[in-house]
């Protein structure tokens, strides 16, 4: 009995479907026409996305002059690490090796500077006492010249004259004293010895006065015919010396302490250089001390508009003997929490988004969980062709600590939502002229081009505002 009434139901539900299907087939609309109803409407913008620091410190030095950064030790990836902590210390050696020598090579242009201004006052002092000496001995010449030709020279003839007179005049005196002693003797009783003596010492002082004539004579003649005349030209030549080292000094006082000035001043030039070379390896040396600023977790590599670029191209770099590159970020300390979201968005979404646009976030490691995210920024130009990076901040509840930076998760955004909102296929829609939209009502077995105003577009379907009713078929080519 029970089975026999099974059966009867089994049999009753399966012609009951089948009526219910040849109705909606009968009420099915034909191939390319699309029936307007209300329902609803939602345009969502999907995309991929890693959480990322809030706050982070990208580790990286910008040494002025130093470029051998040779790793000695490195705290590990993932290290928790506080203020001060040491994260990277680098060899040593070389670099304090070069301030030494640098250091000595600013001392000997300190000392080249000193020297060099030292020697410039006493030149200058000296070049001035210089030339007021040889202006004086110039003056002197001058006066001792005019002297010489105004008065010693006439003086000097006139005593050469004078000499020989004098010579000449011994000599006759001593030729008369011996004559008249000769005279003397002849008529006295003198034995005849001592009177040959007397006679004897009368002829050689007139012998020496003799000698002493002529060589009076010579002396005359040489006076007159070369001294004389020879010192004029002598002294008119030291007075033309004595101008031209006059002139000479006052041609070259300003110049030479000009050339010295400009010494100076090089010497200037190398001890700014070589100071502030030194003081560029001074700089670079602490730069190789590097500590943390915050607390953190330290991640080899760094974080582009929040996404982590990950480790792998620095594991050769961050180990004992790897070298680091100037201005290379290697390291960044980020700060657990709070997190953000970082992303891109394609081109054809942008409209879509606006800052405070509401959504979820996925994570990889958790797809049961939803985690709430707001736009925070979002770039007006590309990162990359066709793409525009985005950021948003996430609310995280006591069940998230599992996330860490560079975790990824899938992204949600809600940018519009309508319960009952009327919507065509995108295809149905055509611009006529004026490039204002219409679709093509069917009415009966022709259609008809009716204007229409759209609002949003997703998923191949656009929203229509107006222009059309629940109930209406539209061609859909």
């Amino acid at each position: 009995m029970k089975s026999t009434f099974l059966m009867c139901s089994i049999c009753f539900l399966f012609a009951l479907a089948s009526s219910l299907l040849a109705a909606d087939s009968t009420n099915a609309p034909p191939k390319g026409v699309h029936i307007v109803k209300a329902g609803d409407f939602k345009v969502e913008v999907k995309l991929s996305g890693a959480f990322g620091p809030a706050k982070s410190e990208a580790i990286k030095l910008r040494p002025k002059v130093w470029t051998d950064l040779t790793v000695k030790s490195v705290v590990a990836h993932g290290a928790e690490v506080g203020e001060g902590t040491v994260l990277i210390e680098f060899e040593t050696e070389k670099i304090d090796r070069r301030i030494t020598d640098s250091q000595r090579s600013l001392e000997s242009a300190r000392l080249d500077l000193a020297l060099a201004k030292a020697e410039h006052q006493f030149a200058s002092k000296s070049a001035a006492l210089d030339r007021d000496t040889a202006q004086l001995a110039f003056k002197r010449l001058q006066e001792d010249l005019k002297h010489f030709q105004e008065h010693v020279k006439e003086f000097s003839v006139k005593s050469t004259h004078q000499s020989y007179s004098s010579y000449s005049n011994s000599l006759a005196y001593a030729e008369e004293e011996l004559k008249q002693l000769k005279k003397m003797y002849e008529a006295d009783d003198l034995t005849e010895e001592t009177e040959e003596i007397i006679i004897q010492r009368a002829l050689n002082t007139v012998n020496r006065a003799r000698f002493s004539l002529e060589r009076a004579e010579l002396s005359r003649l040489a006076s007159l015919k070369y001294g004389l005349p020879r010192e004029v030209e002598d002294r008119a030549t030291a007075r033309v010396r004595s101008q031209l080292s006059q002139d000479r000094l006052k041609a070259t006082f300003e110049t030479s302490a000009q050339r010295r000035e400009l010494s100076i001043q090089q010497k200037q030039v190398d001890f700014d250089k070589a100071a502030k070379a030194h003081a560029k390896l001074e700089a670079d040396r602490k730069l190789l001390d590097v500590k943390a600023a915050t607390n953190g977790v330290v991640y080899y590599g760094e974080f582009i508009n929040g996404l982590w670029t990950g480790r792998k191209h620095l594991t050769a770099k961050l180990r004992p003997g790897g070298k680091v590159m100037p201005n290379e970020i290697f390291m960044t300390v980020v700060a657990p929490r709070p997190l953000i979201v970082s992303g891109s968005v394609a081109e054809k979404d942008l409209r879509h988004l606006n800052l405070g646009t509401p959504g979820w976030a996925t994570p990889t490691a958790a797809p049961e969980q939803r985690i709430p995210v707001t736009v925070t920024a979002i770039s007006r130009v590309p990162s990359a062709p066709g793409k525009f990076a985005i950021i948003l901040a996430a609310r995280l509840g006591a069940n998230h600590g599992y996330l860490a930076p560079g975790m990824g998760c899938a992204v949600k955004l809600g940018t519009y939502s309508k319960a009952d909102a009327l919507t065509v296929p995108s295809a149905a829609l055509h611009y006529g002229a004026n490039q204002k939209p219409y679709v093509k009502v069917v009415a009966g077995d022709s259609t008809e081009n009716k204007a229409v105003q759209i609002g949003r577009t997703a998923n191949g379907k656009t929203e229509i505002t107006s222009g059309l009713k629940a109930g209406d078929q539209v061609k859909v080519d």
